[in-house]
């Protein structure tokens, strides 16, 4: 057989591959198909362990070098990491998370969990580098904390609507959400029961707007946004009872203001089921 045949193979073994993982056709389908083309059935990878001693076993001289020299580099990195300048930890910081964005949008379609992987580990990695990073230049007391939770909202809700992955754009407005009861809790004393529902119920209505006005363009948009919405309504109860203000009628207004979203949502069903769904 030529060379070019047996690449041709190769792809092919590779594809039947890749259609078993993304579930695009059932087990058996893949096995009858990928027995086509193997001369030998013991080429044939069993799980994903096998497959990837394979590819280990068929690596190149060039890609052993390759994967040897990241593994050194990330050593080195993470061992020296505080002794890097301001500047290049930082710079560090942004590329392994665009590294792993670019990951992630790469295999989008055709191999999503492994996309989904490569998002969580952005969303870890950005994480847990910043608070490194306030750790060890002694940022943590003051708006360090509040400036890397903006950072992360931004990245995931950016990489979130970019990625159409919708539980990270909704991490996003999580995080927006903490960031804006933080700076609250920072900036008023001692607010009324009425100042408090004031400080939500507005984001919550605006939210609501938005998940409409953004659902023709932005399917998995409206979804989040109304989401948002939601959790937003009931945030009064929840910063309340964090904080301690006025503990005697949370209950009662958590109960009262259920009823009335309850009675909302059943009226509207017809409407914002199509902004969600």
């Amino acid at each position: 057989m030529s060379v070019l045949d047996e690449d041709k193979k190769k792809l092919i073994v590779n594809e039947i591959e890749a259609w078993r993982r993304g579930k695009m056709l059932p087990e058996q389908y893949c096995d009858f198909l990928q027995n086509l083309y193997l001369d030998d059935l013991a080429d044939k990878p069993k799980n994903m362990v096998g497959a990837a001693i394979q590819r280990i076993n068929k690596a190149t001289r060039k890609e052993w070098f390759l994967v040897f020299g990241l593994f050194v580099s990330i050593c080195l990195i993470v061992l020296h990491f505080s002794v890097f300048p301001l500047l290049l930890q930082i710079a560090i910081v942004g590329l392994g998370t665009s590294g792993f964005v670019a990951g992630s949008a790469w295999w989008r379609e055709r191999l999503p969990k492994r996309a989904y992987l490569l998002t969580l580990g952005g969303v870890l990695y950005l994480l847990a580098s910043g608070v490194a990073l306030l750790k060890l230049h002694g940022w943590t007391g003051g708006p360090g904390p509040l400036i890397l939770t903006g950072i992360c909202a931004l990245v995931w809700i950016v990489c979130g609507i970019g990625l159409r992955i919708g539980l990270l754009h909704w991490a996003g407005w999580m995080a927006v959400v903490a960031l804006y009861a933080s700076l609250l809790w920072q900036h008023t004393s001692d607010p009324s029961r009425f100042e408090v529902q004031l400080y939500w119920l507005p984001a919550s209505l605006l939210f609501s707007w938005l998940s409409w006005f953004a659902h023709a363009k932005f399917k998995s948009a409206g979804g989040v946004l109304f989401g948002t919405a939601l959790v937003l309504w009931f945030m009064p109860e929840l910063y309340s009872a964090l904080l301690g203000i006025k503990g005697g009628f949370i209950i009662g207004e958590w109960i009262a203001k259920a009823l009335l979203l309850s009675v909302i949502l059943y009226r509207f069903r017809k409407k914002w089921m199509e902004w969600v769904v």
